[in-house]
């Protein structure tokens, strides 16, 4: 047993010289399968996990080695940073992305990508056009649902700094986060989203906006806390909203356009303390959702926002800034709760009634 160790131990070591650029091993096809499978080897026996990261070279990359399983007869993908995600600017989608090769005669399949240093990468792994998965080899996570994201997989190079706004305490007291929902004409229904508003805010204020074409509210307004209280940035309203329909040609949909600039900033505007100046707006994305955001702005985003008229919703019917026990509208929390939109048939704690009246605890 432990001369079969060093054995695994020995061709471990020569695959991560093989992933050295320049290593003797690097042009020799035999020791690539013998390294790739005992690292398969030490893998499914839970004694390393993934992917593989090799030594930087002299330019600093690093060779990242994936590794996944087949299921059934779907060959696994990598879609993430270093493939593309398969995203075309069209809109449209390449399946074969990431697409890995098989380890030998085993169910194992390897993907190899060149990966600059100090970075932190998402992934998953992919096996048809809508089942996409965890890597379960790989304990490192990123934040999900919980913080109205998507779960991944992630991974970090060499010289990576995880970034001050999360390593540091979060900032007391924080911003508020309030869901709410719009009532949309040109979307044809409702739509849901999460108001940000700084700690100190003040109703007589005149704050610039922020549009986030993203429903993950917990983890970013915590990032707006910091910045804030660093004064890195002047204190902001931020919207996070994802306008339906949501499709690869979203980005293109000129109703979903109309409605963040005709319906969705006047709605802000009749409800909080915000400037209608085109000048101190911004609209962000993340990942996929940037290049809708490049699309809302030429959409006439940086239009003067009209003041509110006769049609806008009274003030007494603005969202509840307590947490109340009222059955309609929408409830407000501490930023860095959980985050995302109430759905239909969830508790509706610490809201505002529909008449106004507002039982505070």
């Amino acid at each position: 047993m432990r001369h079969s160790r060093q054995r695994v131990a020995f061709a471990l070591a020569a695959f991560a010289g093989w992933l050295a650029p320049g290593s003797a091993l690097s042009h020799n096809a035999r020791a690539v399968r013998i390294t790739l499978g005992a690292a398969v080897v030490e893998v499914a026996a839970g004694r390393e996990t993934t992917p593989l990261i090799s030594r930087p070279a002299s330019g600093g990359e690093v060779t990242v080695t994936f590794l996944a399983q087949r299921r059934g007869r779907q060959v696994p993908r990598i879609v993430s940073d270093v493939t593309g995600w398969g995203e075309h600017t069209d809109g449209t989608f390449d399946f074969n992305a990431g697409r890995m090769t098989r380890v030998g005669r085993t169910d194992w399949y390897s993907l190899q990508a060149k990966v600059a240093p100090r970075a932190r990468i998402e992934y998953l792994v992919a096996y048809g056009a809508t089942d996409y998965r965890l890597d379960p080899h790989n304990p490192r996570r990123v934040a999900g649902p919980q913080f109205g994201g998507v779960s991944a997989s992630e991974f970090v190079t060499p010289g990576y700094v995880p970034p001050p706004e999360f390593t540091d305490r979060p900032i007391s007291p924080a911003g508020l986060i309030t869901d709410a929902t719009v009532e949309s004409r040109v979307l044809g229904g409702p739509c849901p989203l999460i108001v940000y508003t700084p700690s100190a805010y003040r109703e007589d204020g005149n704050y610039p906006v922020a549009v986030f074409l993203d429903s993950r509210a917990g983890q970013v307004s915590r990032v707006l806390d910091w910045v804030i209280a660093h004064e890195a940035i002047e204190p902001i309203v931020a919207v996070f909203v994802v306008p339906q329909p949501r499709d690869p040609e979203a980005g293109a949909t000129p109703p979903v356009s109309a409605f963040v600039t005709d319906e969705l900033l006047p709605w802000l505007a009749s409800r909080y303390a915000v400037t209608r100046s085109a000048e101190k707006r911004a609209i962000l994305g993340i990942s996929y959702e940037a290049k809708d955001a490049l699309d809302r702005r030429r959409h006439r985003f940086d239009r003067r926002v009209r003041p509110p008229g006769p049609a806008d919703p009274r003030p007494e019917d603005r969202p509840c800034r307590h947490r109340c026990p009222c059955p309609s509208s929408s409830p407000s929390r501490a930023s860095g709760h959980p985050g995302g939109p109430v759905r239909p048939g969830e508790p509706r704690d610490g809201t505002r009634a529909a008449t106004g009246a507002c039982r505070c605890r």
